[in-house]
């Protein structure tokens, strides 16, 4: 298999419909003050909702197969913030790894298990 590599930006209005969708009214993806003052430079985008973007990488790069044998695992190490483009990138191994810019946001894999 190939290495893929696919950019997504990401704005507020997404991560808003992303918590409408959800149910996800923590105030930390929405208020800038409060994600200051715990230490953020804004509001946070949902992990589930970067966990999403690998997910339709895994789609991408496996194909049907990944509807029944596909596997993820991640971790969520780093925030992203509205008006940021991320790169979801799986290696030829199955490695993920989701940055934005210089900072890694979610590491992980995204396989196929296998077929026995």
């Amino acid at each position: 298999m190939n290495a893929m590599k696919k950019d997504y930006h990401i704005t507020q209005e997404m991560i808003d419909s992303y918590g409408e969708i959800n149910g996800d009214n923590d105030i930390i993806h929405y208020d800038v003050e409060y994600a200051r003052k715990r230490g953020f430079k804004a509001p946070i985008a949902h992990g589930l909702m970067a966990q999403g973007y690998a997910s339709a990488l895994g789609a991408e790069k496996y194909g049907a197969q990944w509807f029944t044998r596909g596997e993820i695992e991640v971790k969520f190490v780093g925030p992203l913030y509205p008006d940021e483009t991320i790169t979801v990138e799986i290696d030829d191994e199955g490695r993920l790894n989701v940055a934005a810019g210089e900072r890694t946001c979610i590491v992980g894999s995204a396989r196929l298990r296998d077929a026995g």
